[in-house]
């Protein structure tokens, strides 16, 4: 009898350790991904008055957008290491696959150097890259 509590309780633990642990590792880096996703899906939109009216703000708030857009490519691409297994956990999850990240966070990039510059071309350039972030990410707007 002893030895089936002992049983009962060692399984227990390592039952409650083992969900601890999933729920560290893949859990909170998915909640993690999709939360940087959310950040620029809200930044396209705060930030919607500079991305789209480049070099015509405040050099301080052309900076500003630049360092933020960069940070949240940066943080993208961080989550592809992050999370466990990315491409089976993606699936699961249903978080955008490796290339779609990749081609989200090279267009962040993209977006952060354009606030500085103006002109027709650039402009098309943006709107692009607009599209190209929110149909790999998933986000959706009005």
């Amino acid at each position: 009898m002893n030895v089936t509590v002992l049983l009962a309780v060692v399984s227990g633990v390592l039952t409650y350790v083992l969900g601890q642990f999933a729920l560290e590792l893949v859990i909170e880096s998915v909640y993690e991904t999709k939360r940087t996703i959310e950040q620029i899906s809200h930044s396209l939109i705060a930030y919607a008055h500079v991305i789209n009216s480049p070099g015509f703000a405040s050099q301080e708030l052309l900076n500003e957008t630049s360092e933020h857009l960069r940070k949240l490519s940066s943080q993208l691409i961080g989550h592809l290491y992050l999370v466990p297994q990315y491409d089976l956990t993606a699936w699961v999850f249903r978080l955008p696959s490796r290339d779609k990240m990749l081609l989200a966070t090279g267009e962040l990039i993209g977006l952060a150097n354009n606030v500085f510059r103006s002109g027709d071309k650039t402009q098309e350039r943006i709107d692009k890259r607009i599209k190209n972030i929110r149909d790999s990410l998933g986000i959706y707007s009005t």
